[in-house]
């Protein structure tokens, strides 16, 4: 093979690669145009400090769940270790059930 054909050929493939990986993974093409912060709302710091410190935001922001389902999951997550405190509890659960419900 000529240096040109060689080229055409690894061009080719990265096309190839770069679409299997666009259709087998489509997650890391949305979390490359995903928001790195919560949308603003009443609570929002206190979602985004809690939340983000661990996950990003497109991995809660694909969540829709009401706010008993929400409490749970921030119980989960303060059993695993994240930082809530009592008082910022009701504000995390509130804002995330809001903003991410079922009706968003």
């Amino acid at each position: 093979m000529g240096k040109l054909t060689n080229r055409m050929a690894l061009y080719a493939g990265a096309l190839i690669g770069a679409s299997v990986a666009g259709a087998l993974f489509p997650q890391a093409t949305l979390w490359a145009q995903a928001p790195t912060t919560f949308p603003a709302g009443d609570g929002q710091a206190k979602a985004q400090a809690a939340c983000a410190a661990c996950h990003p935001v497109a991995i809660v922001a694909g969540k829709r769940y009401d706010a008993q389902k929400w409490g749970a999951v921030v119980d989960q997550m303060i059993d695993k270790g994240a930082k809530v405190s009592d008082a910022d509890y009701d504000i995390i659960v509130t804002y995330l059930a809001k903003t991410y419900g079922p009706a968003n």
